[in-house]
């Protein structure tokens, strides 16, 4: 099944069989590795490690759709606690109203949090103090006040669980970025394609007592 697979991979990108001996451009290899790990491989005839990279990429993907999905859930069920037992407005896309969520029982604790801050910021202009206040308060249909800290914990931890998932998909996405990477290095320095010669060459230099490397593409 899976030959089948990268031989339907290789078919899109104008190749109709991984066993046809047929010796791809290491140019192409390169940017076909950078598109899709493992393909640059199996273009070259190196089929091991070419299944073995669109595994990982497979996988990779696979890892960053479901902790994708599951961090979206999470936060859609806090959201839901939230407004449930707290009256909070989730319709607001203000990232620090869902943080002051978690960490006051209730807008007026909050709101005394913000005039403090006001003051500290403006100690000498009671109108600046007001104007900052005004700004970062939350006031009328953006209060709330938890039915219990039970509830605000419960709000917390969703939250976290969340913003771990979201975490991990971002570990995936890394992931398939050193795949791509790692593919693109192997197809230009260390694949061999038949007929291909050594990817880095050393030898004498133009110069006395020079050495020069050489890279052939």
């Amino acid at each position: 099944m899976f030959r089948f697979l990268t031989s339907l991979v290789l078919a899109t990108i104008g190749v109709a069989s991984v066993n046809t001996g047929f010796a791809a451009n290491r140019g192409t290899a390169i940017l076909a590795s950078a598109a899709l790990p493992g393909t640059g491989q199996l273009l070259m005839g190196a089929k091991g490690r070419g299944e073995a990279m669109l595994w990982v990429d497979g996988a990779a993907w696979l890892t960053w759709a479901g902790f994708s999905w599951y961090g979206s859930s999470r936060e859609q069920d806090a959201l839901l606690v939230a407004s449930r037992e707290s009256g909070a407005d989730i319709t607001l896309h203000d990232r620090d109203y869902y943080t002051a969520l978690e960490r006051y029982d209730n807008a007026d604790e909050y709101n005394e949090d913000v005039r403090r801050e006001a003051r500290i910021r403006y100690p000498n202009d009671p109108e600046a103090q007001h104007e900052y206040y005004l700004e970062y308060g939350y006031f009328g249909k953006e209060a709330w006040t938890w039915s219990s800290d039970s509830a605000r914990y419960d709000y917390w931890r969703t939250r976290k669980t969340a913003r771990t998932a979201t975490q991990r998909a971002g570990f995936a996405v890394a992931g398939l970025v050193l795949n791509r990477l790692v593919s693109v290095l192997d197809c230009a320095l260390f694949t061999r394609g038949s007929g291909n010669q050594a990817r880095l060459e050393a030898g004498p230099g133009n110069y006395l007592s020079s050495v020069e490397i050489r890279y052939r593409f």
